[in-house]
C-alpha cells in the first residue's frame, strides 16, 4: 500500500479483488442459511399448511402440495415445552396436534388441524 496525499492508504488491485470475492462468499452463507430457513417452522403463521420432517421437525409446504398433512390453526408465542398442551390450543377449532419449538430466546406452540382433501 501507498500513502496518497490524503493520508490513506490505497488498495492494490489484488486486494481489492480478495474484498470483493470476500464479500461475495459472505453474500453466499447469508442466502443459503436465508434459503434452508424460509420454510422452517418458526417462520409459520395461521393458515400454512406444513408437512412432517424426521421424527420431530415440521417444514411450510404449500396447501396444494399433497405432502401437506396439517394446517396451522393457531400459533401461541413464549410457552414453554411443560405448557405445550391440547389446553393451550383448546379456542383454536379442529386442533388435533402440536407442535412445540425453541429457538434462541423464542418458544411457540402450533396448533394443528389436519389438511381437508
Amino acid at each position: 500500500m501507498t500513502p496518497t496525499a490524503g493520508g490513506r492508504a490505497k488498495l492494490t488491485r489484488k486486494q481489492k479483488i480478495t474484498n470483493i470475492v470476500g464479500l461475495a462468499i459472505i453474500a453466499l452463507i447469508f442466502g443459503t442459511v436465508f434459503y434452508f430457513a424460509r420454510n422452517n417452522a418458526s417462520n409459520t403463521d395461521v393458515g400454512d399448511c406444513v408437512k412432517e420432517t424426521g421424527s420431530n421437525g415440521l417444514q411450510q409446504v404449500d396447501c396444494g402440495n399433497s405432502e401437506a398433512r396439517y394446517k396451522v390453526v393457531g400459533k401461541v408465542k413464549d410457552k414453554s415445552q411443560a405448557e405445550a398442551t391440547f389446553s393451550t390450543c383448546s379456542e383454536f377449532k379442529g386442533t388435533s396436534d402440536l407442535y412445540w419449538q425453541k429457538s434462541g430466546s423464542q418458544s411457540f406452540v402450533l396448533c394443528l388441524a389436519p389438511v381437508s382433501p
